[in-house]
């Protein structure tokens, strides 16, 4: 066991491994030679290069979370917390303090980093997204404090956290529509098919095959 990156003390500082300073990293996922990491507290998205362990920033919120669109050096995120990698540099990150889920293509650099919305409904003021459960195309679904997330060809899963629910993103439809594999809604356990079983704060998930497997947290299985 050694230390890869971030020396200790929280922070938003880019460098070579241990120089570099990280603050409350969530979520990880890899592509190629390079690691992305959800800087959750500082609300930025990182990059480290496998290969040499420089520590970039790609999304540069750092203490000043919110919710904005655009390019890395001026985009926002609230908490983000899972985050999954596709092909051509495209992350989803479920943005948990927006109740969203964000897409992200990233570049070298924040200023070639692109953020969009994928799913989930903007307050009036389009100032942060509005917590609940609703299903239906991207921009008008509903979660509250959406958490792990997992990937498997098109689709994308994602666990609800406060709605105790597995939801499900069709990413080849244009709409991104969204839908509800599991969870009655209601926190509890229950075995059972669809949304007869019940999860009590969902948060970790993993895909093989056709088989997702989920950290039920509060039911400590």
């Amino acid at each position: 066991m050694t230390t890869f990156a971030g020396g200790g003390l929280a922070g938003d500082v880019d460098g070579i491994g241990t120089a570099a300073s990280l603050s409350s990293p969530f979520g990880i996922a890899q592509s190629g030679d390079t690691l992305y990491v959800t800087d959750g507290s500082r609300n930025n998205i990182r990059t480290i290069d496998i290969n040499t362990a420089r520590v970039g920033t790609i999304v540069t919120s750092r203490l000043t979370g919110g919710y904005v669109n655009g390019a890395g050096t001026s985009a926002r995120f609230n908490a983000p917390r899972g985050v999954v990698v596709t092909g051509g540099g495209t992350l989803y990150v479920a943005d948990f303090g927006n109740h969203l889920i964000r897409e992200v293509r990233a570049g070298a650099n924040a200023a070639a980093t692109q953020v969009s919305l994928l799913a989930g409904t903007i307050n009036m003021a389009g100032t942060t997204g509005t917590a609940g459960h609703a299903n239906g195309a991207g921009t008008s679904a509903r979660f509250n404090a959406p958490i792990g997330l997992a990937v498997s060809g098109t689709t994308l899963y994602v666990a609800d956290y406060s709605n105790n629910r597995i939801r499900a993103i069709d990413l080849a439809i244009a709409t991104n529509t969204v839908s509800t594999i599991a969870g009655s809604g209601t926190a509890g356990y229950a075995d059972g098919v669809g949304t007869a079983a019940q999860f009590n704060a969902p948060i970790g998930l993993a895909v093989s095959g056709t088989t997702l497997y989920v950290a039920d947290s509060d039911n400590h299985r």
